[in-house]
């Protein structure tokens, strides 16, 4: 067997092709020329390279092929992030650095691959440490906009102070691309890199941490010449402030993040801001965002509901984020950041990316009060919320109220709550359940009522929460068990789940019958709905088999 023939079916992607030809003398770890193992790291090929690390092939060894370098840093710069963890688990140094001093990290931070580099940080790579010109991580994910590798490495310790290898901070750098064209500033590069006569093409898409991600592209006689980066400027520079105790007004955050909502896919640069001034618990802050609500503006009075609903309680940590409050870093709390970075991904983007992206399961109804702890402004955030509740009528505002009340899970607020629900011809979403079970009182025939119509709706996420919601009222009677067994034969198998649980709950085994239909037909994508159905079946004292 020939090295050219090994490196052949490893280009290929061939595991079974490669697997015949590795035997305990292959040479593996050659030293000249191209390595198995980076050629294999290079195309994401993880099982090869599992592969080769079990015939001893080296994770740390440079490639000696033109322009190659360590296996490590060409799965990171591609984000091939399965075969990044297979390296690592392979013994891999995190932190090893190619010529000039680059690290994966870098590389990732640089391209603006969130996944490679959480796997990176996670397994202990240094936040700090800087290729040979000066550039860190930090630096080089703010010139890319890359806001939740921004996140990822200030929640890991990364020093937001620290210069690049222009003596620009990360903040300078993201100030000054969120203040730019950069759309404009791509296709002039690219052209002024091509010359001559040529064409331009721009990408769009959405990047991992929600942002929108675009690629320019010009294509002349000579060759081509493109340039990725993300619309994740301001938002890294909103978070950078907050990792520097740096204050910005709340109209200035405001400002900074409106041109954005139409770009993010769930408006991260927004909740960026919303969640840096939840994380104050001033005076002058609260006075702005009252004003905010009293705005003839709606988006000025949207963005300060959103702030108001879960501003100021003394625990420790920011609402929603696990921050500490002013560094914006992230202790060793298991918290996971609410900035589009976490749960959906579970490497950091969602847990719930502020009102739009509500996961069942990862609350509870009232799980989320801030009755915890000090609360200074709660009652006059409470007043604030209802008086304005009562005349709202423009949508979004509407939304921002139902989930700020869902936020606060105070039993007062239930008339407010109602009035929304129940307005005629409102279509309800997922902030109707959500918010009427966190401020449900135990004994509230006319709020129990509405949220057993809620689970009737004919949207699968309402009904899902709305059953959630029921199942987890502490109250037992037929009403309730009715409505949760006539969700047993839903369509959607989550929303079967949440009903099993509440039956189980309550020691009915008409539980047993949505048990049995989401474990026979919940697919692979499921395990919440699972979890559920699991649950349940231990609380009726159900033995299952293979689970």
């Amino acid at each position: 067997m020939t090295r050219s023939r090994l490196l052949e079916a490893i280009a290929g992607g061939d595991v079974a092709r490669v697997a015949a030809m590795l035997h305990p003398d292959t040479a593996v770890n050659p030293a000249q020329g191209t390595t198995p193992l980076y050629r294999a790291a290079l195309g994401g090929h993880h099982d090869i390279v599992g592969l080769l690390l079990e015939y001893g092939a080296d994770p740390d060894q440079p490639s000696g092929g033109h322009e190659e370098g360590l296996p490590l840093c060409a799965a990171a710069c591609w984000d091939h992030a399965e075969t990044v963890q297979a390296l690592l688990d392979g013994g891999a140094d995190p932190d090893a650095a190619e010529e000039g001093g680059w690290t994966a990290l870098l590389w990732a931070a640089a391209n603006g691959n969130l996944e490679s580099a959480d796997i990176l940080l996670d397994a202990g790579a240094d936040p700090g440490r800087a290729d040979d010109a000066g550039d860190t991580p930090l630096t080089l994910s703010a010139l890319f906009g890359a806001y939740g590798i921004v996140w990822s490495l200030l929640e890991h310790g990364a020093d937001p102070s620290a210069p690049g290898w222009d003596g620009a901070t990360p903040l300078e750098i993201a100030t000054r691309l969120a203040a730019v064209d950069l759309e404009a500033v791509l296709r002039d590069e690219v052209c002024a890199r091509v010359g001559g006569e040529h064409t331009v093409l721009v990408l769009h898409a959405s990047a991992p941490d929600g942002t929108r991600r675009v690629t320019v592209e010009a294509r002349g006689a000579g060759g081509g010449y493109s340039i990725t980066r993300q619309h994740g400027h301001a938002a890294a520079a909103t978070v950078l402030e907050a990792a520097l105790g740096l204050r910005p007004p709340a109209d200035v955050l405001l400002r900074r993040a409106l041109p954005y909502r139409d770009l993010d896919e769930d408006d991260e640069t927004w909740w960026a801001a919303v969640h840096a001034l939840q994380a104050r618990h001033d005076e002058e802050t609260f006075l702005a965002l009252a004003r905010l609500c009293e705005s003839d503006d709606p988006v000025e009075r949207e963005f300060g509901v959103d702030v108001l609903a879960e501003f100021g309680p003394e625990t420790g940590l920011v609402p929603e984020t696990g921050l500490v409050p002013e560094t914006g870093l992230v202790p060793e709390t298991g918290l996971v950041p609410e900035t589009g970075l976490g749960r959906k991904t579970e490497l950091g983007q969602e847990a719930g990316l502020g009102r739009g992206a509500v996961s069942p399961g990862a609350v509870s109804p009232g799980a989320v009060s801030l009755g915890a702890g000090h609360a200074p402004y709660r009652d006059r955030v409470l007043e604030i919320l209802r008086d304005l509740a009562r005349h709202e009528t423009e949508p979004s505002v509407v939304e921002a109220l139902l989930h700020a009340f869902g936020q606060q899970a105070d039993e007062r607020t239930l008339p407010e709550v109602l009035k929304i629900v129940n307005s005629p011809g409102r279509e309800p979403t997922v902030h109707d359940p959500v918010a009427l079970a966190a401020v449900l009182p135990p004994d509230d025939e006319d709020g129990l009522t509405t949220l057993i119509r809620l689970s009737r709706c004919a949207d699968d996420e309402v009904r899902d929460w709305a059953t959630m919601g029921i199942a987890a009222l502490p109250a037992d009677t037929a009403s309730i068990r009715d409505a949760l067994v006539t969700r047993l034969t839903d369509r959607d198998l989550t929303t079967v789940a949440e009903a099993a649980r509440g039956l189980a709950g309550r020691g009915d085994r008409r539980a047993i019958e949505g048990v049995h239909r989401v474990l026979c037909e919940a697919d692979a994508g499921q395990d919440y709905a699972r979890d559920l159905a699991l649950e349940a079946a231990h609380e009726l004292g159900l033995e299952i088999s293979g689970a």
